[in-house]
């Protein structure tokens, strides 16, 4: 019995000797700024464009353009034969005017008459409105045929068809010496882009009017082009499953052009001043959640984190991570809890 006390000290052995602690890359956590966005595929048209004809039938002389030349406005894009076909066209431009502004004497005699009768309570809500809108109606009548008159007017004096504004032509139907019958140039504006952006419904109630938009092309690879939505369909497509918006986007650099493909960044919500995290400092947990190691007292703290905004591989961190704590950034998945750990050297 007396060997006891000896043997029990020769078999205790000394406690294990804690690992060496593990280095890691650390970071202190700052405030910053995060921007929820979708990225869609999609191709750049004209927003103004125009497809020129002539009122009667005509002969093409010469086509001054090809597809792609950028114009001003006012440049000749073809000529045309001018003889008494084209004086005639003008009569009858002239007579369209006529009866435009007559229609539109009328609607605006009767909406006088309508606004008299609702203002004395004895017409309704309704019949105001229904005279207002034909009276807008002959006015758009009037304001076309006038400038279907200019038109005609300029075919006369100089046989030519001249560019409405500034831009790039991108069809030619025109060829010399065929009858200038139908389409014969197709011109797009060249500041002013527009695109349509199709993405999954349940975006719907994330996008509207006036959000920035961002245009990317290998083209022109590194160069961002400003952009906004400017309209936001309410309807789902029947044979995508899609829902679509339009962007435009302005290039005072004549840089783009209608039919330039790429992609567009729309900028859906910014939240400021919030904690923003790289995924590659957080480890995903079985339950579907996040958490992420932070430094106290020298040791692995692991803490659940609840996850917000996400932007490419950053997310805004609502909960559990707060500013000045000194975040794990990589190398989280090697850690245990508890386990001593150092900053690694650079």
């Amino acid at each position: 019995m007396a060997m006891l006390p000896f043997i029990a000290a020769g078999c205790g052995g000394r406690p294990a000797q804690e690992p060496d602690p593990m280095p890691v890359m650390i970071a202190v956590v700052e405030p910053g700024d995060i921007t929820s966005t979708i990225v869609v595929p999609c191709r750049l048209e004209g927003a103004e464009e125009a497809v020129l004809s002539v009122a009667v039938p005509a002969a093409v002389t010469s086509v001054l353009v090809s597809e792609g030349d950028r114009v001003m406005a006012g440049d000749v894009l073809l000529t045309l034969e001018t003889d008494g076909m084209l004086t005639a066209g003008m009569s009858t431009a002239a007579a369209r005017v006529s009866a435009a502004r007559a229609a539109r004497e009328y609607a605006a005699g009767n909406l006088a008459r309508a606004e008299a009768l609702y203002e004395s309570g004895a017409l309704s809500e309704s019949g105001i409105e229904s005279a207002r809108a034909s009276d807008a109606s002959a006015q758009a009548t009037l304001g076309l045929a006038r400038v279907g008159y200019q038109q005609a007017a300029s075919e006369a004096a100089l046989g030519q068809v001249r560019a409405p504004f500034s831009g790039t032509v991108t069809r030619v139907w025109a060829r010399p010496g065929n009858p200038a019958a139908g389409n014969l140039v197709a011109l797009s504006g060249g500041e002013v882009f527009e695109a349509s952006l199709s993405f999954a419904p349940c975006r719907l109630r994330d996008l509207h009017a006036g959000q920035p938009v961002f245009f990317e092309t290998t083209i022109h690879p590194g160069e961002l082009f400003d952009g906004v939505v400017t309209a936001v369909s309410p309807s789902v497509d029947p044979v995508s499953g899609l829902a679509c918006c339009t962007a435009q986007f302005s290039d005072n650099a004549g840089r783009l052009r209608p039919g330039i493909s790429g992609t567009a960044t729309v900028a859906l919500v910014t939240e400021t001043e919030t904690i923003v995290v790289s995924q590659s400092a957080m480890e995903r947990l079985p339950d579907v959640g996040w958490r992420v190691a932070v430094i106290e007292d020298g040791r692995c703290r692991f803490r659940t984190v609840e996850t917000g905004l996400q932007e490419g591989f950053d997310w805004q961190i609502l909960s559990g991570l707060h500013e000045g704590d000194s975040l794990v950034v990589f190398g989280i998945n090697a850690l245990t809890e508890g386990c001593r750990i150092t900053e690694a050297a650079e």
